[in-house]
């Protein structure tokens, strides 16, 4: 049996106010359109609700069994939109996202500023993790949203790419590739050489290029993000082959960054997101601020 709301409502009001006149002005309707919901729902529930009179308004035997149920299936209704209307607060107010560490500790912070400055409701959670594990919270649906690198379209993830980096090699300023006016990749062997693990898209990039000049790539030190790398060769154990974005953190650690080139290699940062899960206002939001902290740097 399906029941109109707007007809317990108007059940209930009156019930409770004692009269249609009241009632009326409080659901905001007329005297006429107020006793034609009572009246559909008397029809509807084939029982007489009110004894009225030109005095009166009083609720009959079946009128006074059926209100504490009409009040009840009133308030089951506003809890169901109450807690509809949280969920989308929630979603708009909180977003959750997979980020590498390297971007946490350099772009972030000032990205993270300037979003709180335009939406102070809004909660921020992110995750610092290396490509395969924010592909996996993405699936997972444990972030709203990742930054990485090379990952591959399907059916089920969306990547939108946002800017793109290059790698660098890292050393102090007196080492002999600070002093070269262009770093190549056959000028790096024979050095310690500091790079991320394998797995890592950095690493596989540059495995290749090593391939390409006919070399193989033995790292003296294997590290899991381009910070560890670069603190390294800030100490002077090696030559760190690091993303150019950590260009501005060299500098305060008094370290070089070249961009390594013949060939330049690029990476492409990439937003990743399940391809069905859209994306609330605020994570578009920040998304744009991140893109434009990039191009900025």
């Amino acid at each position: 049996m399906n029941l109109n709301l707007h007809q317990l409502e108007a059940f209930v009001r009156v019930a409770r106010l004692g009269g249609f006149s009241r009632a009326a002005g409080q659901i905001h309707l007329s005297q006429a359109g107020l006793s034609i919901l009572i009246r559909k729902l008397e029809e509807r529930l084939n029982l007489k609700l009110f004894e009225r009179t030109t005095r009166s308004v009083a609720l009959t035997t079946s009128g006074r069994a059926l209100l504490p149920m009409a009040e009840r299936m009133l308030a089951d209704a506003q809890a169901i939109l109450s807690y509809s209307e949280d969920l989308v607060e929630q979603r708009r107010g909180r977003i959750v996202f997979a980020v590498p560490p390297q971007y946490a500790s350099t772009v972030l912070p000032a990205v993270l500023a300037e979003f709180n400055r335009e939406f102070p409701r809004v909660s921020v959670v992110f995750r610092e993790c290396v490509n395969q594990e924010m592909v996996t919270r993405v699936y997972s649906r444990d972030v709203d949203f990742g930054l990485g690198f090379g990952v591959e379209e399907s059916s089920e993830l969306e990547c939108r790419p946002l800017a793109r980096d290059f790698l660098c090699v890292a050393c102090p300023p007196d080492h002999p590739l600070a002093q070269k006016k262009r770093v190549r990749w056959s000028d790096l062997p024979g050095y310690p050489l500091i790079i991320n693990a394998p797995g890592n898209v950095a690493r596989t990039l540059a495995e290749n290029a090593f391939a390409a000049i006919d070399e193989v790539l033995t790292p003296a030190y294997e590290t899991s993000n381009h910070i560890t790398a670069l603190s390294l060769a800030a100490q002077s154990l090696g030559v760190a082959i690091v993303s150019s974005n950590l260009q501005a953190l060299a500098a305060s650690m008094n370290v070089t960054v070249k961009t390594i080139q013949g060939p330049l290699i690029a990476r492409s940062l990439q937003a990743v997101k399940r391809r069905a899960h859209e994306l609330s206002e605020p994570a578009e939001a920040f998304l744009k601020l991140f893109q434009a902290r990039l191009q900025s740097l």
